[in-house]
């Protein structure tokens, strides 16, 4: 049986007059795939304005240019392939050390 109290919410009532709280139908929710952080896409400047630990790794594969007036406007993707660097380990190795 369901009352309004006082507060004038509904409240269930069992037999003994003791309430009871209504139970919500709890479905879990399925998370995602965890996504990487780091993306081909993202631009150099907000990079290494958003993730700071990448920027050893950056200069450890070659892009030394970090601070270059250019890199806020170039993308990730355009600078390992202007470098001749791997960006597939670049992407693996920023994306491993941003997870922890």
């Amino acid at each position: 049986m369901t009352k309004r109290c006082q507060s004038t919410r509904m409240v269930n009532i069992n037999s003994r007059n003791m309430v009871t709280k209504k139970k919500k139908n709890y479905i879990p929710s399925k998370k995602p795939k965890a996504k990487p952080k780091v993306t081909k896409d993202i631009l150099m400047g907000e990079l290494v304005s958003q993730y700071p630990q990448s920027t050893e790794i950056l200069m450890k594969y070659g892009f030394h240019c970090i601070g270059c007036m250019i890199s806020p406007y170039e993308s990730l993707e355009s600078g390992a392939a202007v470098h001749g660097i791997p960006l597939e380990k670049v992407l693996k190795e920023i994306n491993d050390t941003v997870k922890k």
